[in-house]
């Protein structure tokens, strides 16, 4: 039974972690969550009962990947994280809980001496190395990704599906979008006296954008503005944005017309990545983003063309 409560354990120390983060005591984006932590999930069960993960490999891989697999299903049905998260944050636990696991049966297996039970300041470690990452400046990058399409349709009639952009409910999405439950846009409204627009979806996500440039059927471009924008239901989108782990610069629409009744129309979107982990933020950030881009303007692309 003692192997067993290694689970839990596990499962609950990566939960304080994760608290932790929540109330800003150490980052998410960093070095002391992503890899201290789960290398430490891998730990719990040999400190607890190495005798047993000794005599089986399975042990030794299968225990860890519970443990990460029960931390991820309590944290996005509390709401902590997305469903997407079981691949942002998934990806590095299960493989660094199970190298760990794999690396102290290799070493313990040479050593009779076992695992000194003093070492339980070890577990502090995410916390120790949290406050000292906080101390200094994250990784700035900044990145542009742009994607085009044509759509067989005039330039003053695509204009006018932009500020205010019709109901896309009905339509497909693909890829991370569709398989990680990342919030699909439906609609967006446009206040002229306010040069406000609001891009609405699901979830009940609602952005709140100023109109930054407006050059009539070339070009459109936006800001958001994270204050004013009601992201609760989304808890990975209100982290990246309010914590500038994601800091969009702009977002622009470009019309070209290719024909008397063709228009190619392109989605741009410039951001910045404030991380410690730039080069695994801006993988995610790029892969979703994309992926983001191509499904809008498809989906704008089939509405405008009815």
């Amino acid at each position: 039974m003692k192997q067993y409560l290694g689970i839990l354990i596990s499962v609950l120390y990566a939960i304080v972690v994760r608290f932790l983060a929540e109330n800003a005591i150490l980052d998410i984006n960093s070095y002391s969550y992503l890899i201290v932590t789960p290398m430490l999930v891998g730990f719990i069960p040999f400190y607890l009962k190495q005798e047993s993960f000794l005599q089986s490999r399975v042990k030794t891989i299968l225990f860890p990947l519970i443990s990460v697999l029960l931390f991820l299903i309590i944290a996005v049905i509390s709401r902590w994280e997305d469903l997407i998260c079981f691949a942002i944050i998934g990806i590095p636990y299960i493989f660094l809980s199970i190298f760990m696991s794999i690396l102290l049966r290799h070493f313990l297996k040479k050593d009779d001496k076992g695992i000194n039970k003093n070492v339980l300041p070890i577990f502090l470690l995410p916390i120790i190395l949290g406050s000292i990452e906080q101390q200094f400046p994250k990784n700035q990058q900044e990145l542009f990704i742009s994607n085009e399409i044509e759509i067989l349709a005039s330039k003053q009639e695509v204009w006018s599906n932009l500020l205010e952009v019709p109901d896309l409910s009905k339509e497909k999405y693909n890829g991370l979008i569709h398989y990680f439950d990342v919030p699909r846009p439906i609609k967006s409204t446009y206040d002229a006296k306010s040069n406000i627009r609001l891009g609405y979806f699901e979830n009940g996500i609602v952005l709140n954008e100023s109109v930054v440039q407006n050059i009539e059927y070339k070009k459109l471009v936006f800001s958001i503005n994270i204050s004013e924008s009601e992201l609760n239901n989304s808890p990975t989108l209100r982290h990246v944005l309010e914590s500038q782990s994601i800091e969009f610069k702009s977002i622009s629409y470009e019309l070209t017309s290719i024909g008397e009744n063709k228009t190619k129309l392109r989605l741009n979107t410039q951001f910045k990545i404030h991380s410690n982990l730039s080069f695994y933020g801006k993988f995610w950030s790029k892969m979703i983003i994309e992926d983001f881009e191509k499904n809008l303007l498809n989906s704008l692309k089939s509405v405008i063309e009815g």
